[in-house]
């Protein structure tokens, strides 16, 4: 791991605070040069440090987190009050110390290796995790999760799990086939102790050649053998083995111990009151949590112009920007539910459609006309 030692004077940190795996980078300079030097180091961990708590201090950190986002980000920062810290975790900051003894340094270090091997690929790319949650049920984020799994897997060379953790029974994979799975969420509990590459790819659901689903339990007994521990373990082993695992998630104990292993949440709403304020909510709870703010994305679902809920009324009310809309797209959804087919690939020249291709593009830095064939070849659909 690449460790980032920036600060306003020298740092000097005895050797032994790292380990000999990690190569260690020492910058100093001033706030005004905190991107362009880090940004170009191309670190795996940034440790702030010898800055005064300030709202210039904010936003460099925020500027910061955006242009790397996978990197953690923690602030060595003396006596800090809790309306900064809210602000710093906001901005993006993975975590702040009061104090830059050996020992909290060594800890803070440690925590971020063991999130970066989480998330990195033993092929030697790095995965993304990522959790689909409704504000509240019936916001239509298990269509969200189908669709953008499907678009993910469009490059023939990235591998894309779906994990079906809306419990007690998901129904992620009615958007996406016909054929029943042989294998759901349970099955893989049974075989947790023995759970390789290989016999993680022959339980799966294969959608394609690429695209992977584990539908959720179907019976009361089946959804007694999910738990905490199995799940985190289970999701660790997938990100090992695929480019993206998406997780549909809800608002229960089984999900909120998976945010750990998260590298987005996507928050799904619609522009109604309920949603809004369960969004508001959920939001609070995330921050509560000390996730960064700039790990949440909002998107706003069924987009329909006429709403009572304007987006910039929606934003000043929770708190938080929204990252994409989606249209309306009531015809594709119903034919996607009848058929076993996603909607985007329905009605593939859609508003919706070309809403998740721009947002998939985005994530995987392809452009959507970067398709070596087209999306009905790709699933065999004729």
């Amino acid at each position: 791991m690449h460790i980032v030692l920036f600060s306003s004077q020298a740092w000097p940190l005895p050797a032994a605070t790292f380990e000999a795996q990690h190569q260690v980078t020492h910058l100093q300079g001033a706030l005004s040069d905190l991107q362009t030097l880090v940004v170009a180091s191309k670190p795996d961990l940034v440790l702030l440090g010898g800055f005064e708590p300030s709202e210039s201090l904010i936003e460099k950190i925020e500027t910061l987190c955006e242009a790397l986002p996978h990197v953690a980000v923690v602030l060595v920062c003396n006596s800090p009050e809790s309306g900064f810290l809210m602000r710093a975790m906001r901005a993006g900051i993975r975590e702040v110390i009061s104090t830059d003894a050996t020992d909290a340094i060594t800890a803070a270090v440690a925590r971020a290796d063991t999130r970066h091997h989480t998330s990195t690929l033993s092929v030697g790319h790095l995965s993304r995790c990522i959790g689909v949650m409704p504000a509240k049920g019936g916001d239509g984020a298990s269509c969200v999760a189908a669709n953008l799994a499907v678009e993910l897997s469009q490059a023939p060379n990235l591998r894309v799990l779906l994990i079906d953790l809306s419990l007690p029974f998901g129904d992620v994979e009615l958007f996406l086939t016909r054929d029943t799975a042989m294998h759901n969420l349970a099955d893989f509990a049974n075989e947790i102790e023995r759970l390789d590459g290989a016999l993680l790819e022959g339980m799966t659901h294969h959608i394609s050649a690429n695209f992977h689903v584990i539908p959720s339990p179907q019976t009361i007994a089946q959804l007694m053998l999910i738990t905490p521990s199995y799940v985190d373990r289970l999701i660790r082993i997938a990100v090992q083995h695929y480019d993206y695992v998406l997780l549909d998630l809800q608002l229960d104990t089984i999900s909120l111990s998976a945010l750990e292993l998260l590298d987005q949440l996507v928050l799904v709403t619609t522009m109604n009151v309920p949603s809004v304020r369960h969004a508001s909510q959920i939001l609070r709870m995330w921050e509560s949590l000390g996730y960064a703010t700039a790990k949440l994305s909002m998107v706003v679902n069924a987009f329909n112009s006429k709403s009572i809920v304007r987006i910039a009324d929606f934003e000043k009310t929770v708190g938080l920007r929204v990252s994409r809309v989606l249209p309306l797209e009531t015809d594709g959804v119903e034919a996607s539910l009848l058929r076993g087919v996603a909607a985007v690939l329905l009605k593939p020249k859609s508003d919706f459609a070309k809403t998740f291709t721009a947002w998939a593009a985005e994530l995987t830095g392809r452009t959507p006309t970067e398709k070596s064939k087209s999306i009905w070849q790709h699933f065999g659909i004729k």
